[in-house]
C-alpha cells in the first residue's frame, strides 16, 4: 500500500470477516491488521485501505449492514 491509508474498525469479528469477504469480492485492496489497543477493545481485526478507497469501501459496508465504527474515520 502507497499514500495516505484508513484503518476500518469493526463491532465484532462476525463484521471484519464479512467486510473482508465483501471487500475481495469487489476488488479493493485491503491488508488485515490487528486493531491497534489504542483505538478500540472492541474487535481485534482491522482492515486497512488506502484513503482514495474510503467511500468507494464503505458503500458496500453500509448496503451490507456491515457495522464498523464510523466515528473512527
Amino acid at each position: 500500500m502507497k499514500g495516505k491509508e484508513i484503518i476500518i474498525v469493526f463491532r465484532s469479528t462476525h463484521d471484519a470477516i464479512k467486510a473482508k469477504n465483501l471487500l475481495g469480492k469487489e476488488g479493493i485492496p485491503f491488508e488485515v491488521i490487528p486493531t491497534p489497543k489504542e483505538i478500540s477493545a472492541e474487535c481485534g481485526i482491522s482492515l486497512k485501505i488506502e484513503e482514495p478507497l474510503k467511500s468507494q469501501a464503505l458503500q458496500i459496508l453500509k448496503s451490507w449492514k456491515v457495522r464498523y465504527r464510523d466515528d473512527l474515520l
